[in-house]
């Protein structure tokens, strides 16, 4: 449980995207991973985008037994109830895996990422959903998408 928690922290990634996450789909030149299936409001299947790994999520999943297709070969249900078990083991109320991600992602700015490169990371479709994380929700202005060269080559589809 702790190498997946550490790297729901290191790479901001959901407990059903770290289940699906497949050695495959990494790239050690990048390094980057593939996130297949990625949630979204409207495109529910086929909607694979390519995420830039931290330098620590990259340790811990290059650290995970290979043993299958799978980094992480475990049920996201599963995931979330151990991290439920441990947080009513230590006291701990009202957190939630999820929870996680935004830690994540306030911790990539506080490492001085700006807003473009922070969503090369969480895969966030808009510098809106970033700036309502980073501003604890506060009324978020209008903000333009991102159209550097690098983030369309992380968010293109990449041909499976």
């Amino acid at each position: 449980m702790a190498d997946i928690m550490w790297f729901a922290i290191y790479s901001a990634r959901r407990e059903s995207e770290i289940c699906g996450l497949r050695w495959i789909d990494n790239d050690a030149r990048t390094p980057t991973g593939l996130v297949r299936d990625l949630k979204h409001p409207r495109h529910k299947l086929a909607n694979h985008r390519r995420f830039q790994y931290t330098q620590e999520a990259w340790h811990i999943a290059l650290r995970q037994p290979s043993t299958g297709a799978f980094i992480f070969p475990y049920k996201a249900a599963s995931i979330k109830e151990a991290f439920l078990r441990a947080c009513r083991k230590l006291g701990i109320d009202n957190l939630h895996f999820h929870d996680l991600r935004h830690e994540a992602t306030s911790r990539l700015f506080e490492r001085g990422y700006e807003i473009h490169e922070v969503q090369q990371f969480t895969l966030h479709s808009s510098w809106q959903q970033l700036y309502a994380i980073l501003t604890c929700g506060r009324k978020v202005p209008d903000l333009p998408y991102n159209s550097s060269p690098v983030a369309s080559t992380l968010s293109r589809e990449p041909s499976i």
